[in-house]
């Protein structure tokens, strides 16, 4: 029999396997939790109890005895604001120690390697040292005769991508360095017995050299998830001790160690996990999750980690298993909704009523236009804004919903992505028209014009000259460059021109001065698509970025684009009213109301979050489910974490003329 709770939460009162959880004596517990189950406010009930017990024991509290990891930022924001809510002192939630994992893998590698390592944020970053290593691989594959390695010769065939993504998976998993402590060679069993592709394996092995030859030196560079990689991969060998000396920052003497997200544990997390658990041998272990929120598949997620039989063999530790499986956050209909898709009893205890609003539409424009009522009325009847977030799973589908809003004056904001005004295809072509056409040259924000250089620049290939010093950073070089024409508009065409375009990579340039003859010369209604054709966006696209998706989406958000345009009389017309709209979501972004706006923005940047109003738009077939190589789980779980962020009204937008395999099954009770 468990004590009572020594902490009292404000503004809720637990439930009975809440306070169990929070007054619970066992060593290791793993939550099993409902989208909506207030998984998040169930550790942050454990982690004030045990703050409490500190400050009962000793007088004081002591937040950086307690930590908390989480595979996103996102989630670390929730758990801060669900502590604050129940009531723990806001200069402790400050102080207490939450990190991602890899927050947590950088720091602790600093000691050791000296310095940070240079960060890569884009695959397109990646492609020059891919290459090299794809160079190496096929050429010892021929001194060999290794005749299993198909190493592409060029750059068809998508290799670049399919390393990048098989390559999350593949750290993930820990192969390479699970071979390595275990005596294997990198060959085709062992790619067959890890079930990878032997070539891309091999490039992989090769890239990592390149990239972290030392374990005590910054490596190269570091994309994300490698710091969370290269700490496992420095101490995950069980086989030794952990090498304390190198690592005088590790955490010691715990007294709880929290796992938020933990249905997004892969090898490498819980490598790190069980090396921390190993020298906090007395620290109460917790870690929350739900299955069907699994979004990192892709990054070698898998839910055997929260299996607690599996757990308690490899961690050496008594565990028990909590479940929390109904829903706070929303009423029946919406969880019968859920329940359908997940094939899961899901039960609510919500106190207040879910209106779920099916809409089924003809045209994409029907989609954005309806959002622009719903967001309209639901401002007049002084809903808050920043409640109400239309989930989208491609970033293209912004654009005719953000035609729609600026025309409307209704504030919104997007993220991760841009703004399609600020996306670089978008200003490249408004640059591309500035250049080509006195009547399009009036690009009146100084920070617009500044854009349509830097995209202009990156989707060219252009290095500038350094201004002062060699080692002035491109960003620098840029701003040294740009500087004049962002207040003399007269420079701005011939600064593209000659500074720019000249300059461009040729494959490039050959486009680009295409689409700007077709822009000089033609006139009427179809200008824009004429220039659009000779830009050819998608070879432009494939020659520029790496992924399959975000050519696909440049050249949608283009189609966005001219769809757009049909309702002014001319292009020089529909651009004139794109800077307009600019100039429009800059005042919103100065405001202070931009903290009240509407939310475009993509579904796992959201896991974790909770809002009044959820739109899901777009719901067809190749769309949602996608059709960019993810398995149907993979859609599945986005689209259980997406409808599941909402607590009072949920719109669904399905498709009448391509209907998604999504529909059914979500909507079976509904026709019953």
């Amino acid at each position: 029999m468990t004590s009572p709770p020594l902490f009292h939460p404000q503004n809720i009162t637990p439930s009975r396997q809440q306070v169990e959880l929070q007054t619970s004596n066992s060593p290791s517990i793993i939550v099993d939790a409902n989208a909506g189950a207030a998984k998040t406010t169930s550790l942050a009930l454990k982690v004030a109890e045990v703050l409490e017990q500190q400050r009962r024991k000793t007088g004081r509290y002591w937040p950086k005895k307690i930590l908390t990891l989480t595979y996103t930022e996102v989630a670390g924001l929730a758990f801060r604001r669900a502590l604050e809510k129940i009531g723990v002192p806001a200069e402790v939630v400050k102080e207490l120690w939450i990190n991602t994992f890899d927050e947590f893998a950088v720091y602790m590698l600093q000691e050791p390697e000296g310095s940070r390592a240079r960060t890569v944020k884009t695959p397109e970053e990646l492609k020059g040292y891919i290459a090299q290593c794809m160079d190496e691989v096929r050429t010892r594959a021929e001194q060999r005769g290794d005749h299993h390695l198909q190493v592409p010769s060029d750059e068809g065939g998508g290799f670049y991508e399919q390393l990048i993504h098989q390559s999350l998976r593949i750290k993930g998993k820990m192969v390479l360095p699970e071979a390595r402590w275990l005596g294997e060679r990198v060959d085709r069993q062992l790619a067959d017995n890890a079930g990878e592709d032997y070539t891309v394996l091999k490039v992989l092995e090769r890239l990592e050299r390149l990239r972290r030859p030392s374990e005590e030196e910054p490596p190269l560079f570091r994309a994300p998830g490698d710091a969370t990689y290269d700490l496992a991969s420095t101490l995950g060998d069980m086989s030794v001790e952990m090498p304390q000396n190198l690592f005088s920052k590790w955490p010691g003497g715990l007294h709880l160690l929290c796992v938020d997200e933990f249905h997004d544990m892969n090898a490498a997390m819980f490598t790190l996990l069980r090396r921390l658990l190993e020298s906090n041998t007395n620290a109460v272990f917790c870690g929350v999750g739900d299955p069907d929120q699994v979004l990192h598949q892709k990054a070698g997620a898998e839910p055997k980690f929260m299996d607690a039989a599996y757990f308690a063999r490899e961690t050496g530790r008594a565990t028990t298993v909590m479940h929390l499986p109904g829903s706070y956050r929303f009423a029946v209909r919406l969880a019968e909704l859920a329940g359908n898709l997940a094939a899961k009893p899901y039960a609510s205890f919500a106190k207040h009523e879910t209106e779920v609003h099916p809409f089924f539409y003809a045209a994409p424009l029907e989609c954005a236009q309806k959002i622009v009522e719903d967001a309209a009325a639901w401002q007049r009847h002084g809903g808050a804004m920043g409640q109400f977030v239309v989930l989208l799973r491609h970033p293209h589908q912004s654009v005719l919903i953000e035609n729609f809003l600026l025309e409307q004056k209704i504030p919104y904001r997007t993220y991760p992505f841009p703004t399609y005004l600020h996306r670089p295809e978008v200003l490249m072509v408004r640059a591309l028209l500035a250049a080509s056409r006195p009547e399009f040259e009036l690009v009146t924000s100084h920070r617009a014009r500044h854009r349509m250089v830097q995209a202009l620049v990156d989707l060219a290939g252009v290095q500038f000259d350094y201004a002062e010093s060699e080692a002035e950073s491109q960003d620098e070089r840029l701003h040294a460059a740009v500087k004049e024409i962002l207040h003399d508009q007269s420079l701005w065409g011939t600064f593209l021109k000659r500074q720019v375009i000249a300059k461009a990579d040729p494959a490039i340039r050959r486009r680009l001065e295409a689409a700007m003859a077709v822009a000089a010369t033609h006139t009427g209604d179809t200008m824009l698509d004429a220039m659009l054709q000779a830009l050819d966006m998608p070879g432009l696209a494939a020659h520029h970025w790496v992924e399959r998706q975000r050519c696909a989406d440049a050249v949608a958000h283009l189609d966005g684009l001219k769809q757009a345009a049909m309702i002014f009389d001319s292009a020089a017309a529909f651009f004139r009213h794109i800077n307009e709209l600019d100039l429009s979501y800059e005042k919103l972004g100065d405001a202070k109301a931009r903290k009240n706006s509407l939310i475009l923005t993509d579904i796992p940047s959201v896991k974790g979050l909770e809002f009044e109003r959820v739109t899901i738009p777009f719901i067809a077939r190749g769309e949602f489910p996608a059709d960019d190589g993810g398995t149907l789980d993979d859609e599945r779980n986005l689209m259980y974490v997406a409808m599941t962020r909402c607590s009072r009204i949920l719109t669904l937008m399905f498709s009448q003329k391509r209907p998604s395999a999504f529909e059914e099954a979500m909507l079976s009770s509904e026709r019953a």
